[in-house]
């Protein structure tokens, strides 16, 4: 049964609200990355390639979960996708390892 206008939500209700905001703005988030991804493209790039430092690397996946382009997979290491890298360093900014490096494409 829904709370009544102006009383507060039972915290199942709220927690259910919370999930679908969340979603929705994940939802918005991919798809700014995604034209952030289109625009470097179109004006050629950053010149920059992201590089996997194999020794640090321990493939827990969070390249993959931020990168703008889906230019990550992980197996036993990372490895980037050079066709697809637009060299916007999220990848390096959020690894844990420091396992990622810009350089000159």
């Amino acid at each position: 049964m829904p709370s009544p206008p102006g009383a507060p939500a039972a915290p199942s209700q709220e927690i259910e609200m919370l999930q679908a905001q969340a979603q929705g703005l994940e939802g918005q988030l991919q798809t700014i990355n995604a034209r952030i991804g289109e625009l470097i493209r179109q004006r050629g790039g950053s010149g920059l390639l992201a590089v996997v430092d194999e020794e640090k690397c321990t493939a827990c996946g969070v390249c993959q979960e931020v990168c703008p382009e889906r230019a990550i997979s992980v197996g036993q290491t990372a490895q980037v996708d050079r066709g697809k890298c637009s060299g916007c360093g999220r990848c390096v900014t959020e690894c844990p390892q420091d396992a990622l490096s810009l350089r000159k494409a």
